[in-house]
C-alpha cells in the first residue's frame, strides 16, 4: 500500500507567502511526484484571516487547519502539528515539514520522496547551506552552532525542513523536548537520518520575525532540549578548569563555575516548564477540515 504524504507547515499571518509556497508544491506534485497530498496548517494565532473554503489546488486531497488559541511560536506550532498527526494517522504515512515563508525551497521535495522510497527506514533532514539573513544573524548563528558543538558534541545544521517516516514521527511526538525545539529533538531521538544540503532562499515577502532576542531564546530552548549532554560536558569543563586554576583560585575559575552552574539551572527550569505545558498543549486548539 502506498504511503500517504502529509505536508505540515506553521503559519503566523504569512498567508500570502503560504499561498505562493503551496502553488509551487502543487506544481511539483502534479508534474514530478504525480500523487496527491494532505495539507496540515498550524495557524499560530494569526491576527489575519485566510479563507480556505476558496482554497482549491488539484493535488491537495485534504486541508486541516489547527487554530491555536495563543501565539506559541513556530517550534511549538510544529510540535502541536506532530502530536495531531500521531493521534489521527496510522502507520503508513510520510510527513514533510516545511516553513511557510518561502525560505525552504520546495524544489527538493521530489528528491526527498525518492530517497525515502529507496531508504524506507530513514528520515531526511535538510542542512542549511548559504543563508540570505543579515550579517549579524549569520554571525550569531555560527556562534550558536559552535556552542552546540562545545557543550553537546553535536552538529545541528538543519532547521524544520525535513521528511519524517511514520515510525520516527510517532517516536518524536512522545518527547517533551519537542515543546522546546524541533531540530534537537530529532537529533537526540532518531539515528537513521539522511542529510541533504540546500541553500536558504529569501522570504517571498515581508520581514522575518526573528530578532536578536528571539535568537537567544531559541538557543536556550535548544540547550534545554539537550540538557543532559550540556550537564555532562559542563561537569567535564569544570573539572578541567579546577585543575587549570587550582593554585591561583582566581576570579576566572569562580566566574566560569558560576556561569556554568546558572546555565545548567536555566536549562532544567526551561525543561520543567516545557513538560508541564507539553502535556496540555493539544487541548487548546480548534480544528477545521476542508
Amino acid at each position: 500500500m502506498k504511503a500517504k504524504i502529509l505536508i505540515l507547515t506553521p503559519v503566523y499571518n504569512d498567508w500570502e507567502n503560504l499561498n505562493k509556497l503551496l502553488l509551487k508544491i502543487n506544481k511539483i506534485f502534479q508534474n514530478e511526484v504525480k500523487t496527491k497530498f494532505e495539507l496540515i496548517v498550524v495557524n499560530d494565532h494569526s491576527s489575519k484571516n485566510y479563507n480556505f473554503k476558496k482554497f482549491k489546488m488539484r493535488m491537495v486531497k485534504k486541508v486541516t487547519i489547527l487554530n491555536l488559541f495563543k501565539n506559541e511560536g513556530s517550534q511549538r506550532a510544529i510540535g502541536i502539528g506532530i502530536k495531531y498527526i500521531n493521534k489521527n494517522y496510522k502507520n503508513n504515512f510520510k510527513t514533510i515539514i516545511i516553513d511557510s515563508d518561502g525560505q525552504d525551497n520546495p524544489k527538493i521535495i521530489s528528491k526527498m520522496l525518492e530517497l525515502s522510497m529507496k531508504s524506507p527506514k530513514y528520515s531526511l533532514v535538510i542542512d542549511r547551506g548559504q543563508r540570505k539573513e543579515p550579517l549579524w544573524f549569520k554571525f550569531f548563528y555560527e556562534f550558536y552552532c559552535i556552542l552546540i558543538q562545545f557543550f553537546c558534541a553535536k552538529k545541528i545544521r538543519f532547521g524544520n525542513y525535513s521528511l519524517l517516516i511514520s515510525k520516527h514521527l510517532k517516536k518524536i511526538s512522545l518527547q517533551q523536548e519537542l515543546w522546546s525545539a524541533f531540530p534537537p529533538t530529532v537529533l537526540k531521538t532518531i539515528n537513521n537520518l539522511i542529510h541533504l544540503t540546500l541553500d536558504r532562499d529569501k522570504r517571498y515577502s515581508g520581514e522575518s520575525k526573528m530578532n536578536f532576542f528571539g535568537l537567544i531564546i531559541h538557543a536556550l530552548k535548544v540547550f534545554s532540549a539537550l540538557r543532559y549532554s550540556v550537564l555532562i560536558f559542563s561537569t567535564i569543563y569544570l573539572i578541567l578548569f579546577y585543575f587549570l586554576f587550582y593554585e591561583s583560585k582566581n576570579l576566572i575559575f569562580f566566574s566560569l563555575m558560576l556561569g556554568l552552574l546558572i546555565f545548567n539551572i536555566i536549562n532544567f527550569l526551561i525543561s520543567f516548564n516545557n513538560k508541564k505545558n507539553f502535556l496540555n498543549a493539544f487541548d487548546k486548539i480548534k480544528i477545521k477540515t476542508f
